[in-house]
């Protein structure tokens, strides 16, 4: 093996340390605003009850679940909870929504007597600049809905000196729904101190909500690393001056995940001592099993071979020219398909014969060529190497709609690898309502079992089964939400096609059976805007009866434009036929923080409005099964959503309604299963060539 100079030696070495370094402040930095951070009662991230001007760091998700119940609702329920999911959106914004529910038993009625509220809050952080200092934040609790019990604008300022931790703030608050002629629930000024005692993770709080006084202890652990670097924070407090007849103390439990300091870190992998590569010549050092070298033809056999056994499927390798070209399709790596992109670049940049300067890769979606990613192979082996990412980010090209002039290219075997025959794909279906007046969780969870057979180029067979696994009472066939309770059957079973129409429109058609017994075609095309990162979505249904249940009528539609903010944000606005025939407008907001993404959306059909929010999920590993010629795997996107209501002094009634302004639910859907999820452009390359180099260190490097 060849020693590297000693200034190659020195200058790779000041990289490692230079990126290192950075990412060591950038972790530091995160760590420092991560320790103060706990989510309070609210549903803000504070203290026992009160906020403080701190906000979830961007892509951070928290969980907490408690017992507290605020006096101002009324007299001490005998069931008392507190859940909210919190989410940092961008930076120096947060937003919250809670449930809470304060109830005692009706047991002439299926409703209840007390409190069950869904509300949304939102905190603003206003950068000052300093690093230093205090902090100050703005925010609203309860935005809208039908109840209005936590209704209160607040502006707060945060400092901390050593081991004290300071807030100190102003609400002004609306009275509960439930009790007009009470005081509000946060209203006056308000502050607290929060003590750290030591390295302990321990730390006690005295706070003033400005109607109460409160004490508490906390303890904060560190961060977990097989939970993906999450922190479990646990509050104890006691109430001081209750005037609702609460006794004891209350509790409340969160969960702190920082997905967008995991993203963040993969921009910053470096490989172990063991696995960092050697400073080679431009030819692969690859020899056969008699240690003589091996020829162009034994390298490029060995990369398909390599790459059948990562688990790539329909692999084809061949050379044209000086441009090493690689055909595969991916459905193991089902989180992001810059997995499978890392492994082949690594791979073909590693293994190709001297001479190859081009990594030309074409992926396809059940056969179809959907896009071809080009980068320069010397520049990317730099990059795995510490080299600057610039480089290949300013090669790395990506073209739509796909031409493989197979006349042209020399394979090196005639036909490619096979692909499964059977896709099997396991996923959760769950209808639900929560805050109602007879139910705060009532669900109907079942197993859809959805098989994809490939046939010709981008059609399937495709076919879907229920199972159902569970439900609550209220579900019970002749019961108030019997509408929500899944069947057993099968309930689609459909000829699937996707094709090109044109240049920069690619569209999806599926015919047969929907709904267990409904006759109808699905379809759906995104239109690329030339120029831009921008697209239009266009989607429709019609059937031969209406559908029934909560899909609504026979015929629903969507026209949306998305409008790239970023490589990882969007907004998309148009208008829609919803399912149950309402028409209207729409509007999403969309982040990704690595394999998850958040939706914020508001949509209006007729007179009614709703808003909510929506997360994007994997069930599945980073790396799924090995595809077999019936393949197993779970959800690489799994989406779910809560959302309610909006009134107005009209309209003030919340009524439930499963079916109202629902989106066109269809089948398969076209960004999920061929683009990305929507993630798919130069600039998200870009963004993600960190990762690709994560990927062939994590999966591949040890298989050349």
């Amino acid at each position: 093996m060849n020693q590297p100079k000693h200034g190659v030696l020195n200058t790779l070495l000041l990289r490692r340390k230079t990126a290192v370094g950075f990412a060591l402040m950038a972790l530091i930095s995160q760590l420092a605003q991560a320790q103060s951070l706990g989510i309070n009662t609210q549903g803000n991230t504070g203290g026992l009850v009160i906020p403080y001007a701190d906000v979830l760091a961007p892509g951070t998700f928290a969980l907490s679940y408690g017992n507290y119940q605020e006096q101002q609702v009324g007299a001490a329920a005998s069931t008392q909870q507190n859940m909210s999911f919190g989410i940092g959106l961008i930076p120096y914004v947060e937003f919250f929504g809670r449930f809470a529910e304060y109830t005692n038993p009706n047991p002439k009625s299926i409703n209840v007597n007390g409190v069950r509220d869904i509300s949304a809050n939102i905190k603003v952080q206003i950068p000052t600049g300093e690093a230093q200092g205090p902090k100050l934040a703005l925010g609203v609790n309860d935005l809208s809905g039908g109840a209005v019990n936590f209704k209160s604008a607040y502006a707060v300022a945060s400092d901390a000196w050593g081991p004290f931790f300071v807030s100190l703030g102003y609400a002004r608050g609306q009275s509960p729904a439930s009790k007009p002629k009470n005081p509000p629930t946060f209203d006056g000024l308000f502050g607290g101190v929060n003590v750290r005692l030591g390295d302990t993770g321990l730390s006690g709080l005295i706070e003033h909500d400005g109607q109460q006084n409160h004490v508490g202890l906390r303890w904060m652990s560190d961060r977990i690393p097989y939970l993906a670097n999450s922190q479990v924070v646990a509050n104890l407090q006691h109430s001081l001056n209750s005037t609702n007849n609460e006794s004891g103390s209350k509790w409340n439990l969160s969960f702190v995940m920082p997905l967008g300091l995991n993203d963040h870190k993969k921009t910053y992998f470096q490989p172990t001592p063991e696995q960092a590569l050697a400073l080679i010549d431009n030819d692969s050092a690859a020899k056969d099993s008699a240690g003589m070298k091996a020829t162009d033809q034994d390298k490029l056999e060995s990369l398909q071979k390599t790459l059948v056994n990562m688990g790539l499927e329909r692999v084809h390798v061949g050379t044209q020219e000086k441009t090493l070209v690689v055909v595969y399709e991916n459905h193991r790596y089902a989180h992001n398909e810059v997995d499978a992109l890392g492994i082949i670049f690594g791979l073909g940049a590693e293994l190709a014969p001297k001479g190859i300067s081009t990594l030309k890769v074409f992926t396809l979606k059940d056969g179809l060529p959907i896009y071809a990613t080009t980068l320069q192979r010397d520049s990317y082996r730099a990059f795995l190497r510490e080299g600057p990412a610039s480089d290949v980010q300013e090669k790395l090209h990506l073209n739509f709609m796909p031409v493989i002039q197979a006349e042209k290219i020399d394979w090196i075997q005639a036909q490619p690898s096979s692909a499964s025959r059977v896709r099997v794909e396991v996923k959760p279906d769950l209808n639900y309502t929560l805050g109602t007046e007879v139910g705060a969780f009532d669900y109907s969870l079942a197993a859809n079992v959805q098989a994809t057979a490939p046939l010709w180029s981008g059609a399937s067979l495709y076919t879907s089964y229920l199972l159902p696994l569970d439900n609550t009472a209220n579900l019970d066939d002749g019961n108030v939400f019997d509408l929500l309770k899944h069947r057993s059957g099968l309930k689609t079973a459909a000829l699937q096609q996707t094709f090109w129409l044109g240049s920069h429109m690619l569209a999806h058609v599926a015919a047969g059976k929907f709904n267990y017994d409904t006759t109808g075609v699905q379809a759906q095309a995104t239109l690329f805007v030339p120029g831009t990162d921008n697209t239009f979505h266009l989607s429709g249904a019609t059937y031969n009866q209406a559908p029934g249940g909560i899909a609504g009528q026979s015929r629903a539609g969507a026209v949306n434009y998305r409008h790239q903010l970023s490589p990882t944000m969007w907004i998309q606005a148009g208008a829609q036929r919803y399912s149950d025939g309402s028409s209207g407008p729409s509007l999403e907001w969309n982040r990704w923080f690595g394999d998850v993404a958040v939706q914020l959306f508001y949509r209006k059909g007729g007179s009614t409005q709703f808003a909510g929010l929506e997360l994007n999920i994997p069930l599945t590993p980073r790396q799924g099964m090995k595809p077999a010629p019936v393949f197993f795997t779970g959800a690489g996107h799994f989406d779910k959503s809560i959302r309610t209501r909006l009134t107005t002094s009209g309209s003030p009634a919340n009524s439930i309604a499963p079916g109202a302004v629902t989106n066109l639910k269809l089948e398969t859907s076209l960004d999920n299963a061929t683009l990305n999820a929507g993630r798919l452009s130069k600039a998200y390359l870009d963004e993600q060539v960190y990762r690709m180099r994560e990927s062939y260190f994590l999966f591949a490097h040890e298989k050349k």
